[in-house]
C-alpha cells in the first residue's frame, strides 16, 4: 500500500459514521506500525457514541505499544461491556502494563 493509500484510509476510518466500515478499515491497518493508526484508534475509542462499538477497536491496538495509554486500558477494562474491557485485559497482560 503506497502512502497516499494508507493516508486515506486512515483518513476515512476517523471520519466514518458507518460502524462495519470503521471495522474492517481498523482491521485491515490493524498490524500496520504506522503510528498515525495508533492515534486514529485511540482517539476512536475515547468517542463517548461509540462505547459499545469498540472491542474491535481494540482488538486493533495489540500490534502497537500501548503503554501511554495504561490509564485508558485500565478504566476500560473495569468499565467497558464484556468485549471491550477483555480486549482491554488481553492488552494489557499481554504488553506486561501492569
Amino acid at each position: 500500500m503506497t502512502d497516499t493509500e494508507l493516508t486515506e484510509k486512515i483518513k476515512r476510518l476517523d471520519e466514518t459514521s458507518d460502524h462495519a466500515e470503521r471495522h474492517s478499515l481498523a482491521l485491515e491497518l490493524a498490524d500496520n506500525p504506522d503510528p498515525r493508526i495508533f492515534d486514529v484508534l485511540v482517539r476512536l475509542i475515547q468517542r463517548p457514541e461509540l462505547e459499545n462499538r469498540r472491542g474491535t477497536l481494540l482488538f486493533c491496538l495489540e500490534a502497537h505499544d500501548c503503554a501511554s495509554i495504561t490509564g485508558l486500558l485500565e478504566g476500560i477494562a473495569k468499565t467497558g461491556n464484556f468485549e471491550a474491557g477483555m480486549q482491554a485485559e488481553i492488552i494489557l497482560d499481554n504488553q506486561g502494563l501492569r
